[in-house]
């Protein structure tokens, strides 16, 4: 994967590395925070705008990379709607959404015919979601993941979960057994719980 994720304090930066020639490009690299505070988020969100309609005002086109698909809890969305309040044309290009890629890279389905498949941001309510029928995709659990461990074992389905993190990337780490999980993992955690 050409792209390489550098700590920053608690903001990371995205950075175009190999993917593209980029000799007649000019690369910005934007700054997210990853706060839960709105405001925080907000300010994130409208800096890197302003910083992409800069060169959108000269009638430059801009591209903006995003890992997974950018319709699925993708910040670069975030952007792209107040770009687009402020009357410039978006085209969302789709990609690959993360959870499909760890379900190819663990060689499992996410679906079954009669079964739901059922998709849970980290900062949902555990113990209700885990209750719903079919597969569960925990999406960046990174940051709460022993909270998460310790509700897949109330709802009896540790077995059933295995996790990945930074999918496709040189530092992704594969773990079929929750307990042996190191004390932190990335923030592109995904688990995926198989369904009955």
């Amino acid at each position: 994967m050409p792209l390489r994720r550098q700590n920053r304090g608690r903001c990371w930066r995205w950075t175009l590395r190999s993917a593209l020639d980029l000799r007649e490009k000019e690369v910005l690299p934007l700054s997210f925070t990853m706060s839960r505070e709105p405001s925080l988020r907000e300010e994130s969100y409208q800096t890197a705008a302003r910083q992409i309609e800069a060169f959108l005002q000269k009638g430059l086109d801009v591209a903006m990379v995003n890992l997974g698909d950018v319709s699925v809890f993708a910040t670069a969305y975030y952007i792209l709607e107040r770009i687009r309040e402020d009357g410039f044309r978006t085209v969302m290009a789709p990609g690959v959404t993360s959870f499909s890629a760890v379900a190819a890279r663990l060689g499992c389905s996410l679906t079954q015919i009669d079964a739901p498949l059922h998709i849970i941001p980290a900062s949902a309510d555990l113990d209700s979601a885990l209750r719903c029928p079919g597969t569960k995709v925990l999406m960046k659990s990174g940051s709460a993941i022993h909270e998460t461990v310790q509700a897949l074992e109330r709802a009896g389905l540790l077995d059933r979960a295995a996790l990945v993190a930074d999918c496709g990337l040189p530092t992704e780490q594969v773990y079929r057994d929750l307990r042996e999980l190191p004390e932190n993992l990335s923030y592109f955690a995904t688990i995926i719980v198989q369904g009955a």
